[in-house]
């Protein structure tokens, strides 16, 4: 790592289009302290240290992900440790910066960990600032309603199991994805969502009327990914 070189623990650039622009390591581990007789401190232990790293990215260039293509269990390797991808975010708007980001976990240094990985759907990211809806997770509908922000979130539990603190196995359980949405309403007419195959309205559309203001829906939708369990 450097000031040009940055660290993608979760394995998600894509060369010019999608760059990583800073990481963190977010290391923790336990500290143990044992009281003896005289009630001072008379034995410690550091143990369980591990890395929860996480990542953002800048978009380039318009990049399309195939189905599959983004992995969350997908495992990236830097310096001996091994790194699982269990979160990312995308979130597009109207005059905002596109932001992209991820998390990862550090599991077992041994390949004898999880081999379930769960499919991310085909999605597409931008430079441009303006509001696009992912995923075709929904049908907007409304006269003077317009969709200005959406953010969607794939994201897995990246269990690991232990002994003394250290990652001796792990497995990706729950896979889904999210995508939240923010409606302008510039009319009388209230916005209506439809959800798209697949999807679920998580979230019902609940709406925002400050004064002097438009008022601003938002909604929540769902969808359980597919996983792939290797031989």
């Amino acid at each position: 790592m450097s000031w040009e070189s940055k660290t993608d623990y979760c394995g998600l650039a894509v060369a010019n289009k999608l760059e990583i622009k800073s990481s963190s390591m977010n290391r923790s581990g336990q500290y143990l302290e044992k009281a003896g007789q005289s009630g001072a401190i008379a034995a410690t232990k550091a143990y369980g240290i591990v890395d929860a790293p996480s990542c953002e990215y800048v978009v380039k260039a318009e990049n399309a992900f195939a189905a599959g293509a983004i992995k969350l269990g997908a495992v990236t390797t830097i310096d001996n440790k091994r790194y699982a991808l269990a979160r990312f975010t995308y979130s597009n708007g109207a005059d905002q910066e596109p932001t992209f980001s991820g998390t990862a976990q550090e599991i077992e240094s041994t390949t004898d960990g999880t081999t379930r990985t769960f499919d991310c759907p085909a999605f597409s990211i931008s430079p441009d600032e303006s509001a696009e809806m992912l995923m075709s997770a929904a049908t907007l509908s409304g006269s003077g309603c317009e969709l200005t922000k959406c953010t969607l979130t794939c994201s897995a539990n990246v269990k690991n199991h232990t002994k003394n603190g250290t990652p001796v196995a792990s497995d990706v359980t729950m896979g889904k994805a999210t995508v939240e949405v923010e409606i302008l309403q510039t009319s009388t007419t209230a916005p209506t969502l439809a959800a798209g195959t697949g999807w679920d309205i998580s979230s019902p559309l609940t709406c925002d009327d400050p004064d002097a203001d438009f008022p601003t829906w938002k909604a929540t939708l769902s969808k359980p990914l597919a996983y792939t369990q290797a031989a």
